[in-house]
């Protein structure tokens, strides 16, 4: 959903859900100063993670975005412009942690969610990934309650009555809009492509959380 045409002070509510968002979710993993971050799929700018993680992370922000419209505040912050699903540039381990949010609901292509699922546990010892919850109570894409387990031709009919999250025009183009864009994967789905990881609901109760916590580090206080 994009949230730049909002009243500010929705904008700054959405902001403090954020950061309480990153709380919770870094609230699960092994943490430490100076750690080692990728943040996979991390958009055009720090919203979503960067602005809300310590100043003394090394983070490295990879989408598909121009390097013209990335740019992102946090002090450390690197971007390589790389596909989610090949971080052949990474070695394996080479990351504390590797983030992700929002990203993992749109790949639908046949094979594109497991190459993802692949990179993101290979490259990182720990991750997060924040995806919809598929019986979220307001879907965070559309706004919608219970939008991913509607009939899809319900779907079509809402987007076009209200334009939600501007993709009218995009659906009466192509009917197929919204399951090209987006698939509403169950828990088990995620429990089966990230075996080692836990499941949990995020504190607005429209996400989820797979995270995989590793404690081995040296650097864990």
């Amino acid at each position: 959903m994009n949230t730049d045409a909002l009243p500010g002070a929705v904008r700054r509510l959405l902001a403090r859900r954020r950061g309480r968002r990153t709380r919770f979710i870094l609230s699960k993993v092994n943490t430490f100063d100076g750690m080692r971050v990728i943040d996979i799929g991390c958009g055009k700018d720090g919203r979503s993670f960067s602005d809300h993680a310590p100043a003394s992370w090394q983070i490295t922000g990879v989408d598909i975005l121009p390097h013209e419209r990335v740019s992102h505040s946090h002090p450390n912050f690197t971007f390589v412009r790389q596909s989610a699903k090949d971080l052949s540039e990474f070695e394996d381990g080479e990351f504390d942690l590797a983030v992700s949010i929002g990203l993992f609901e749109h790949f639908t292509a046949p094979g594109s969610f497991e190459q993802a699922a692949a990179e993101i546990q290979r490259v990182a010892r720990q991750y997060v990934l924040v995806v919809p919850y598929r019986y979220a109570w307001i879907e965070p894409h559309y706004g919608v309650p219970l939008f991913p387990v509607l009939p899809y031709r319900v779907k079509v009919a809402l987007v076009e009555a209200f334009d939600l999250s501007g993709h009218r025009e995009a659906v009466r183009r192509n009917q197929d809009h919204i399951r090209i864009k987006n698939r509403w994967r169950s828990n088990a789905e995620y429990r089966r492509a990230f075996p080692e990881a836990r499941i949990y609901f995020t504190p607005t109760f429209e996400t989820i959380a797979v995270v995989k916590r590793d404690d081995s580090s040296a650097e864990s206080g």
